[in-house]
């Protein structure tokens, strides 16, 4: 018996004297397609070849190596019973069905949950003695924070033994101690790491300029595109943008990625459907090496899940065509754009994160000016390119993660209705 849905749809074109809509090979839909298209058709499509090919490849994968990760987990677990104590494999298993669980096959894994308050507690981080201080485990902790930022968590919170080495390390990557706690055994320092959305990324020069020191100090995340080829030795780089134009090196960019194993990094635009396939490959590479991997879309096509997607702010130095409500609630990354053009389009998606330059260009701060008003305030003069600079990182980060009920409402900062004259440097920094 066709369902009420199918039954409204007949009545609909009865009335209206229309046909039952058809594919181009002749085969009648059964539901309304988007595309117009049966599943055989579509599939014979690039879109559709694409998706195919990222099916089997997957499928593949998990084949070859047949990782069963619950089982990884608990034999990396074993190697560390004084720390870990006793790791349940039911419990294992339970979260890996959750998508609680992740694993780097011989290396580490970090096992987690998500509360109904919002906070995602870490049960378990580790990483092989003969893989660490090589990056691993910050980006385990990446792709906790990830998943967190996916379940709409505001906060990590972890538990780890007072005497264990491992608190430094929790220390280095911005959780903030709470206290102690008594445990059975011992006690426990109690750590957490709140969440703070949108992840503001400055890319520059890899810690090569003063810019880059600024914007650390400012406590933005450290960037870099992959024409760049390095960073500075002891600075790492948080995203890794892709190379722009034809000029793009996948090797060197990947190189690049597996040197930092940074929390983001990009896949080169897509900018037709023909090139979904190749953009897709290079994702799977990166994203071993990664916390997210961004996909740019420039063309309506279908996108997988698990990848966050890139928008291109309209600007000089390029733009998309899509409109903002196609990524629907999808975590977005803002590239580029002014402060009010970015402040407006979060409005509009479900933005996770950004980057911004803006403040060093050479009519904002290579003239000794501010951006951080936007709109019709203006951009006010500042006394030097690199005072300026911080204060417009300053103004952002406080506009952005200032705690107010309505993120992206209407603020002191990219308001149109407000005016502001400053007289002095000093009436400046007083704000």
């Amino acid at each position: 018996m066709a369902s009420k849905l199918a039954q409204k749809r007949w009545r609909e074109r009865k009335r209206h004297n229309k046909s039952a809509p058809k594919c181009q090979c002749g085969k009648r839909l059964r539901l309304e397609s988007r595309r117009g298209l049966c599943r055989a058709c579509w599939l014979k499509t690039p879109e559709g070849k694409a998706y195919n090919q990222h099916i089997v490849a997957i499928t593949a994968s998990a084949s070859k190596y047949k990782l069963n990760r619950p089982q990884e987990a608990k034999r990396i677990a074993s190697r560390f019973s004084k720390e870990l104590g006793f790791v349940n494999i039911r419990s294992l298993e339970e979260s890996d069905t959750k998508g609680c669980l992740e694993v780097i096959q011989g290396i580490g894994f970090t096992h987690f949950h998500h509360r109904r308050d919002k906070q995602t507690t870490i049960y378990s981080l580790a990483v092989l003695s003969e893989h660490q201080r090589q990056g691993w485990g910050r980006l385990l902790f990446y792709r906790v924070l990830c998943r967190a930022i996916e379940a709409r968590c505001d906060r990590i919170f972890l538990k780890c033994p007072s005497e264990c080495a491992a608190n430094a390390f929790y220390s280095s990557i911005g959780f903030k101690l709470l206290g102690t706690a008594p445990g059975k055994k011992r006690r426990l320092n109690c750590w957490q790491y709140q969440i703070q959305l949108p992840l503001l990324f400055m890319c520059n020069g890899g810690g090569t300029s003063r810019y880059d020191h600024i914007a650390s100090e400012c406590g933005w995340r450290l960037g870099i595109q992959s024409f760049n080829r390095s960073n500075k030795p002891g600075w790492h780089m948080e995203m890794i943008d892709n190379q722009w134009g034809d000029d793009y090196d996948h090797s060197q960019h990947l190189e690049l990625i597996k040197a930092n194993k940074p929390l983001i990094a990009t896949v080169k635009d897509i900018e037709s459907v023909e090139q979904l396939r190749e953009a897709l490959k290079q994702a799977r590479e990166i994203q071993q090496y990664c916390g997210r991997v961004v996909l740019i879309p420039k063309v309506k096509s279908w996108l997988p899940s698990e990848y966050w997607l890139g928008f291109s702010i309209p600007t000089s130095h390029g733009s998309t065509s899509i409109e903002p409500t196609w990524f629907g609630d999808r975590p977005v990354h803002l590239l580029g754009g002014s402060p009010d053009a970015q402040a407006h389009y979060a409005k509009l998606m479900n933005v996770v994160s950004l980057d911004s330059k803006y403040a060093m260009h050479d009519n904002v701060a290579g003239k000794g000016k501010s951006a951080w008003q936007g709109h019709n305030c203006g951009i006010r003069v500042v006394d030097g390119c690199y005072e300026s600079f911080k204060v417009s990182l300053e103004k952002q980060k406080q506009y952005w993660h200032c705690d107010r009920l309505q993120p992206w409402a209407d603020g002191l900062l990219f308001s149109s209705e407000q005016s502001f004259n400053f007289s002095s440097q000093e009436s400046l920094r007083s704000l």
